[in-house]
């Protein structure tokens, strides 16, 4: 949020949802407080996503970084990356980490969801499907199944 008065006894910050806290200065004084905007407006934040087995993961890969440095708010240096983090149980895992100029947690959503917009853009461009969870169920049974469909009746 941002910080709209300082008191005697309390701070007054606005959410970035609008919504008005009250936090009294010893708070302040006592616990840890995470400042994003003390020094500068940097912040490093990632984009992950999960993209269906069998997908050509060098290519998504490379769509990734490509949606990545398309944003314009994404800084040039240090180099983003993009990293496939793990053979997932129901998708193939890849992180992108970058750098941004941002005021706060807010822009850093905006920024993200662009990216994101861009990522679905770029695998439906090239037949890559985002992962979902699936699951495969194996009957074993000595005997045949016996399965039927029954219509259902107009007052059910």
């Amino acid at each position: 949020g941002t910080i709209e008065r300082i008191g005697t006894r309390s701070t007054r910050i606005r959410r970035t949802d609008g919504v008005h806290m009250l936090v009294p200065n010893s708070h302040l004084l006592e616990r840890t407080v995470t400042n994003w905007t003390l020094i500068d407006r940097e912040i490093r934040t990632e984009v992950r996503v999960g993209v269906a087995y069998g997908s050509p993961v060098r290519k998504v890969a490379e769509l990734i970084m490509r949606a990545v440095k398309e944003q314009p708010e994404v800084k040039a240096k240090p180099t983003p990356s993009v990293v496939f983090e793990d053979f997932g149980d129901n998708a193939l895992v890849f992180d992108a980490y970058f750098w941004c100029d941002v005021g706060g947690e807010k822009f850093l959503r905006e920024i993200r969801s662009e990216i994101r917009f861009r990522i679905s853009d770029y695998f439906a461009e090239n037949g890559i499907v985002v992962a979902f969870p699936q699951r495969d169920v194996h009957l074993d049974s000595s005997k045949p199944l016996d399965i039927r469909l029954l219509e259902q009746s107009e007052s059910s």
